[in-house]
Formats: C-alpha cells, sequence, structure tokens
C-alpha cells in the first residue's frame, strides 16, 4: 500500500526550514512517499495560488495520506480538503489556530481569506480519518488557549510539547520526535486493519 506524507508550510515557507527536512527524511526512511509542496508566501499568499499549487498533487491525495500542516497550513488544508472532498487517513497540525493573535495586519488579511468557515470545518472533520494537534504553551503568535481551542473544535487528539513556540524559523526547532511517533502510530495500526 503506498502512502503519501505532505508537509504543508505555514506564510512564511520556514515549515520546509525548521521540522520539515525532518519529518521527510524519518517518513522517507519508513518507506512513505514525502511530497512538499513550495507555496507562495508572504504578500504573494492567496488562497487561490496554494490551491492551484496543491491542485498539481491532488491525484496523490487519498484515504491513505498523511499530511503534516503548519500554522496558516492548518487553515488551507481542512477548507483545501472540504473543497474538494478528499478523505486523508492522518491529519496532523501544527500550531493550528482558529483566530489570529498576532496582532499583524498581514497575517489577519490571510487568515481571514483562507480561514474554513462552520460548514468546511464540519466536512472537513469527516473526510480526515484521525486528528493530532500539536502546539506548545509559548507560540509567539497564539496564545495556548487559543491553540487548544483548534484541537477542541477539530475533535484532535492533543498534543503538547512544551517550549516549542510556533515551530518556525523564529523557534529555532529542527526536529519533533512526537510527529513521528503519531505516524509510526498510524502505520501499525494501517497494517493491523488490513
Amino acid at each position: 500500500m503506498k502512502i503519501n506524507l505532505f508537509v504543508i508550510h505555514g506564510y512564511n515557507g520556514d515549515t520546509l526550514e525548521t521540522f520539515g527536512p525532518y519529518v521527510e527524511k524519518e517518513a522517507k526512511r519508513r518507506g512513505l512517499e514525502v511530497i512538499l509542496p513550495s507555496f507562495p508566501a508572504k504578500e504573494l499568499v492567496t488562497y487561490a495560488s496554494w490551491s492551484d499549487v496543491l491542485e498539481k498533487y491532488r491525484s496523490e491525495i487519498d484515504k491513505n495520506t498523511i499530511i503534516v500542516a503548519h500554522s496558516l497550513g492548518t487553515h488551507f488544508i481542512p477548507r483545501y480538503l472540504a473543497d474538494k472532498n478528499l478523505t486523508v487517513g492522518l491529519y496532523i497540525s501544527m500550531a493550528g489556530f482558529l483566530n489570529d493573535h498576532s496582532g499583524r495586519l498581514d497575517l489577519e488579511k490571510v487568515v481571514k481569506e483562507f480561514k474554513p468557515n462552520e460548514e468546511q470545518i464540519n466536512k472537513a472533520i469527516k473526510l480526515m480519518g484521525n486528528r493530532y494537534s500539536i502546539y506548545s504553551n509559548d507560540d509567539h503568535l497564539n496564545p495556548q488557549e487559543e491553540l487548544e481551542k483548534y484541537a477542541e473544535r477539530f475533535n484532535s487528539n492533543k498534543v503538547f510539547i512544551p517550549n516549542i513556540g510556533h515551530m518556525g524559523r523564529k523557534s529555532g526547532i529542527k526536529e519533533i520526535p512526537q510527529i513521528m511517533k503519531i505516524i509510526d502510530d498510524y502505520l501499525t495500526s494501517s497494517r493491523e486493519s488490513m
């Protein structure tokens, strides 16, 4: 059974410099196909431009797919899955938030455009087989309570890791072993159910 793993970066694209390479290396060691789409970043970010990029990989997304989405990606993926009616096996949100608390106008505008509505969230939950939300206590963009609200809204298994911030460039985090633990558990349960 072929399993694709997508790592979806955030607004700045720095996921691909922080924990993204670690996930890619470890996932390949486990025989997974790894896809790290490069979306437009910063002032070039639009929902349409990100959708155009992921559309190129649409045929690679199915009920066995694993998606690790960071920051803005945690708005994009639920909305995209709902819009395209795509099912995935495992969704891991990293620093997922419902409402922007950054105090930055550029982020506020983008989050408003990307944010899935209630109907899209409800549909996405049904399309995501397993859901986990990884978050921290010292995220510089959103308070812990906001990150926990995201996990609760998506009925995710909460994975709290202290002192890893927003998990982007500013946090300096290069490895998050808990991601691979979740993936390993998912792979084990998937094989057992075959």
